[in-house]
């Protein structure tokens, strides 16, 4: 975000979150950002939160450098690489909490310490859980973290391959897709994962490329360098194997205890205060500019690309659901693709052909692949909608962000959700209808990345969530439903006054909550129990 504000010339101001100390889960923060991550951008009194919404709302508002794409193709090509590189934060955000975050935690403070200062910002028992975790070093397993690594790098080398014929991700020009991306990749020696030429050698030279650019060496913060010299030592990875050994030797011991005091000042701010943006992902800014009232977004430049459709989806999939329900209001007909989520389908060759993420739904339109649900929405609303079509994205910048803010809310949720179905819903189906063997023996045949045969014979056996675990993930996706109800009983919508795709995402999301065992009822949700009923009404919410 802040490469894209250089680059636009817009003047702002930082401010920082300590993710150490769960700061980006303090209610005062939360009233900015409900998904409780960075970045968030505070635009006089506009909030405006998620990284690529964030960037995508800058473009609108500050329209004399286009960082996006004015061809709807195009503009989804860099949105296909900004939902690749969310992808990437699935498995980055715990692997950087077990390799990075964990051990200077455990370092610096006792169990209770941390507990302690991670009640200062919440007393959510779902949050208070995982600061267990980061401090016992448990977030992942060896297994999980050894497979969190080889998908990380995985990507990378998916990446390397569109670089090997053109110097930038979309039309060879530099785009958002370049300041999206770019910023991952160079955190990942923070988490031992060094992106070398040997290997990389399309990817290194790209990456050199950009830094040579005045935003990215302007968009680096002191301690951001600091971390990046860190990182190309052995200290954390050190520090991180002595701390779970039960009876460090003499010299361990000495060297610990040295690396306590250094930390422990580092993280109370120490001389410099740059301890606490070491450990900050990213921050969230304010700023002030003059910018358009309005500020539409762009219009379709060209005439709709006319092809059939083919949409690779699953019943089990909200995602896949609310694509449907699109292509039916923009009356678009369409040919369905079953893929077996539940037999991991999604994550074989075949399926990470068309997407390298390997989530449905993708939708096909002629030779065009797209895949995420939100970036199909924005595809499909920007080429098929006008004349007696209506849009079902607001023109309007800060409401059409607003709009995909929700969808940002939404897709928060896979944290919580994705574990929960497969214990709940796809594992009971498989031991129900007798193939949970065959399922079981076809994993271990091979053809799924390393950690997916035991993420799905853990699903069989019920074993992917602890009891207490299950619960927690209950009370926290319906939890996350008070700010929708709230939201609904205000407007009516989720959108604003009128039907938007953010009513369809979380329609479809919310009508799968029974079947893992949550139930939506009248008493606790009102708005959102009346609203169900006046969109299952329409024909395009018909199943």
């Amino acid at each position: 975000m802040r490469i894209t504000l250089i680059e636009k010339g817009v003047p702002y101001g930082t401010s920082i979150v300590d993710l150490s100390r769960m700061e980006q889960k303090k209610p005062e923060y939360l009233a900015l950002n409900p998904n409780g991550v960075v970045p968030t951008l505070v635009h006089g009194d506009r909030v405006v939160y998620e990284s690529n919404v964030i960037t995508e709302y800058l473009d609108d508002v500050f329209p004399d450098l286009r960082l996006y794409p004015e061809d709807p193709w195009e503009r989804a090509q860099v949105k296909l690489w900004q939902a690749f590189e969310l992808s990437f934060a699935k498995d980055y955000r715990p692997l950087m909490y077990q390799r990075l975050l964990g051990p200077i935690v455990r370092l610096t403070r006792t169990l209770d310490e941390a507990l302690e200062i991670a009640r200062r910002s919440t007393t959510n028992p779902f949050d208070l859980e995982w600061e267990r975790k980061v401090w016992g070093l448990t977030v992942l397993t060896p297994d999980e973290e050894h497979a969190c690594a080889g998908r990380l790098y995985q990507r990378v080398s998916v990446l390397e391959h569109a670089l090997a014929a053109s110097d930038y991700l979309v039309g060879n020009r530099f785009t958002q897709a370049e300041v999206s991306v770019f910023p991952r990749l160079r955190m990942y020696p923070y988490v031992q994962l060094p992106i070398t030429s040997a290997r990389f050698p399309c990817v290194a030279a790209w990456m050199a490329r950009l830094e040579q650019r005045p935003s990215f060496e302007k968009s680096l913060f002191e301690s951001e360098r600091g971390m990046q010299r860190l990182s190309d030592t052995s200290v954390v990875p050190w520090l991180a194997a002595r701390l779970k050994k039960a009876r460090p030797n003499p010299v361990e011991r000495a060297g610990l205890a040295l690396a306590k005091r250094f930390f422990r000042r580092a993280m109370r701010g120490g001389d410099t205060g740059a301890a606490r943006r070491q450990v900050s992902q990213k921050s969230a800014a304010k700023f002030t500019g003059t910018h358009a009232p309005n500020g539409a977004a762009t219009p379709p430049t060209a005439a709709p690309f006319v092809a059939p459709f083919a949409l690779h989806e699953s019943p089990l999939s909200p995602s896949s659901r609310r694509v449907g329900i699109l292509l039916r209001a923009l009356g678009l007909s369409w040919t369905s693709n079953p893929v077996d989520i539940a037999r991991m389908e999604h994550k074989r060759a075949e399926f990470l052909g068309l997407n390298p993420n390997g989530e449905v739904p993708v939708l096909r339109h002629g030779e065009r692949v797209l895949y995420d649900s939100a970036l199909i929405c924005e595809y499909l609303d920007a080429t098929f909608t006008g004349g007696e079509r209506p849009s079902f994205f607001p023109s309007d910048a800060l409401t059409r962000a607003q709009a995909k803010m929700w969808i940002a809310y939404d897709q928060a949720l896979h944290k919580e959700w994705r574990p929960l179905l497969y214990q709940s819903v796809i594992g009971p189906l498989l031991r129900q209808d007798g193939s949970a063997e065959t399922v079981r023996h076809a994993a271990r045949q091979g053809g799924l990345a390393e950690g997916q045969a035991e993420w799905i014979e853990k699903a069989i056996d019920g074993r992917l969530l602890s009891s207490k675990e299950e619960e927690l993930a209950r009370a926290e996706l319906l939890r996350k439903l008070e700010r929708v109800e709230a939201a609904i009983a205000s407007s009516g919508y989720l959108g604003g006054s009128h039907l938007t795709v953010a009513d369809m995402a979380w329609f479809s999301r919310i009508e799968m909550y029974p079947a893992l065992g949550l139930p939506v009822d009248a008493t606790r949700f009102p708005s959102i129990t009346y609203w169900l009923e006046r969109l299952r009404a329409l024909p395009v919410f018909a199943p």
